[in-house]
């Protein structure tokens, strides 16, 4: 338990964390700076859709369960299969948004593989 503890806090960022970063970055060559620029904007994207999905499935279920609770009050006999309705539309939301994100995943760590394998030539200037 204290390792996990220990792992956690490694990625808190404090004030001295951040300025030892950016230093790094500074230090880091221009297409270094930009790979690594690109590979976090991708990283936020898809943290993003991720949120963005996960807020899509509480709505969709918030809309379903409303309309699930109106069809149950409104029809006889046994109808309590509509409250099913909304998880399943839940389901469907969560895996299309999960492999949206599985798609810009791979299509980052594909363009790491193919800047990876570019010769980049020195820069004269060092």
């Amino acid at each position: 338990m204290a390792k996990a503890k220990a792992a956690d806090e490694g990625f808190v960022l404090d004030a001295d964390s951040k300025q030892k970063l950016a230093e790094q970055i500074a230090n880091l060559s221009d297409d270094e700076r930009e790979h690594f620029l690109f590979q976090l904007g991708m990283v936020m994207k898809k943290r993003r859709m991720q949120l963005f999905g996960y807020l899509m499935a509480m709505l969709v279920w918030a809309v379903g369960m409303v309309f699930a609770l109106a069809w149950y009050g409104s029809h006889d006999g046994f109808s309590g299969w509509a409250f099913l309705v909304p998880f399943a539309a839940v389901g469907v939301v969560l895996w299309a948004f999960g492999a949206w994100t599985d798609r810009i995943g791979k299509a980052a760590s594909a363009v790491r593989i193919r800047t990876a394998a570019v010769d980049v030539p020195a820069d004269p200037k060092r």
